[in-house]
């Protein structure tokens, strides 16, 4: 499920530094949204004025019957952008439009959350994941592993990451495929954007092998975004890197 949010510039700023992790909702009178229904993983896509679109990830939503049981028992650290004390937190909080009385009403909620990425920044952000889980080391006298590593954005708005593995043999991975791995074990297979970053921290681009795997993936594999040059964010898609692909009737 997604859900689509406004939400206030200060507090939009708070949750993308991950000082707010708790967003505070009421279900104000007419309202199209129905908090009670937001599940672990679900996604919402908060809109602000000056941040534009970001996505979060739901990890758990409360109801509270009152702002004094859910500062209580959240406390003020995350769950507000503004004041550690709690009784100016509950004045904050009534001060906004229509949620004194739908509080009072129909309680409210403690929306547990965990950013994702911005829409205005998400090379960037893809760019640096796939650079911070390199780690080149030796696994066994055989097996070294990390000196690449490669970030996917899916069509969920979930980013998976993977290095490459290389073995003495032809048994190892690309960091692409990696990534791809833990993408497929965690029940999604179609894939919007990728990053892959070499030893030096230059992008790079998938190799043979990894463009036929993710050819193989969706019909809309062909359409993937893959980073070129961070600078001006110039991108290329899969069909170019893999043209006449002879599955296009399979997938």
């Amino acid at each position: 499920m997604l859900m689509k949010l406004n939400i206030n510039d200060r507090a939009a700023i708070s949750i993308v530094n991950n000082t707010k992790r708790v967003e505070i909702r009421a279900e104000k009178l007419n309202s199209k949204h129905n908090y009670s229904k937001l599940k672990e993983n679900d996604i919402i896509e908060f809109t602000s004025n000056n941040l534009g679109v970001f996505y979060v990830k739901v990890k758990e939503v409360n109801h509270y019957n009152s702002l004094e049981e859910l500062f209580t028992l959240e406390g003020t650290k995350y769950t507000t952008s503004s004041t550690n004390d709690k009784e100016e937190a509950i004045k904050n909080v009534n001060k906004l439009d229509g949620y004194e009385a739908a509080i009072k009403k129909n309680g409210v909620y403690a929306i547990h959350i965990e950013y994702l990425y911005s829409e205005n920044t998400v090379w960037k952000e893809l760019y640096e994941k796939a650079k911070s889980v390199r780690n080149p080391k030796d696994v066994s006298g055989m097996i070294s592993a990390g000196q690449v590593g490669s970030a996917i954005l899916t069509k969920n708005h979930n980013i998976y990451t993977g290095v490459c593995i290389d073995t003495a043999s032809t048994l190892g991975m690309c960091a692409e495929r990696n990534a791809i791995a833990n993408m497929i074990t965690n029940g999604e297979n179609e894939i919007v954007k990728l990053v892959c970053v070499d030893s030096k921290g230059n992008l790079a681009s998938p190799c043979g092998a990894c463009r036929e795997y993710l050819m193989q993936l969706s019909k809309n594999s062909k359409n993937i975004e893959i980073l070129k040059s961070l600078d001006n964010e110039e991108v290329i898609r899969l069909e170019k890197l893999i043209p006449e692909w002879w599955g296009y009737d399979r997938v």
